[in-house]
């Protein structure tokens, strides 16, 4: 018993050694064919590897911070020109999104979206040092330790912030306890468990000014679940 107790804190240590080395979440590098739009910081994002393909990530909302005075839906139309997934240790390193799997002309672009999530194909090779995620398959616990992190604007240093499970929205999003803070930024950034796996999404985050408390919302992964059975 106590063998297999050493080996599982071996293989979380292990684990969180790995996401230390690795670069666990990027800044989305926005290009568009009219170039005053453009934006090299319109969120963070990450790469999630889900039944042996890999996806690049991101919020919807962001788009609110990528788009053209013409995008009014989850579209880009013929305006962009490239949108990449960029390491911030390494800008020279990126991933190159390709398709967007949630596309849809018919979906207003609005706050709040419907399922906060973008969603990209991407097909080319993802380089040494960045880190994969892969989706969480068991039940969260109320009061069970979770973890975002992102890049807030103008900083060069990811934000890894904890907080408590409190359940989840009527709208089927996750509800955390975290501390305060100014995480502009940081939408699309992975939320996680102490082991790695992805719970969710940076979504929805405000502090209430009734309570002084953080509201800290994160998109669950079944709307991701969703757009790619939908594929």
């Amino acid at each position: 018993m106590k063998r297999t107790i050493v080996a599982f804190l071996l293989c979380l240590l292990v684990s969180k050694w790995a996401m230390a080395q690795q670069d666990s979440v990027l800044v989305c590098d926005v290009r568009f064919k009219s170039a005053k739009f453009d934006n090299g910081h319109a969120g963070s994002g990450f790469l999630l590897k889900y039944k042996n393909q890999i996806y690049a990530c991101t919020a919807k909302h962001v788009l609110f911070f990528a788009k053209t005075d013409a995008m009014k839906t989850i579209s880009f139309g013929d305006d962009l020109e490239s949108w990449s997934f960029v390491s911030k240790s390494n800008p020279k390193i990126k991933i190159s999104a390709g398709k967007l799997i949630n596309e849809d002309s018919a979906e207003p672009l609005a706050m709040p979206p419907n399922g906060d999530w973008l969603v990209f194909d991407t097909h080319t090779e993802v380089p040494s040092g960045i880190h994969l995620f892969e989706i969480r398959s068991n039940v969260l616990k109320v009061g069970e330790r979770l973890y975002f992190m992102g890049y807030p604007y103008g900083s060069n240093h990811p934000v890894r912030v904890e907080g408590a499970f409190k359940g989840y929205t009527e709208a089927g999003n996750l509800s955390l306890d975290v501390p305060k803070g100014t995480y502009n930024g940081c939408s699309g950034g992975p939320v996680f468990d102490n082991q790695g796996q992805l719970v969710g999404l940076v979504s929805l985050g405000y502090i209430d000014q009734k309570t002084d408390t953080m509201v800290f919302e994160p998109a669950s992964t079944e709307y991701f679940k969703k757009i790619i059975g939908n594929k």
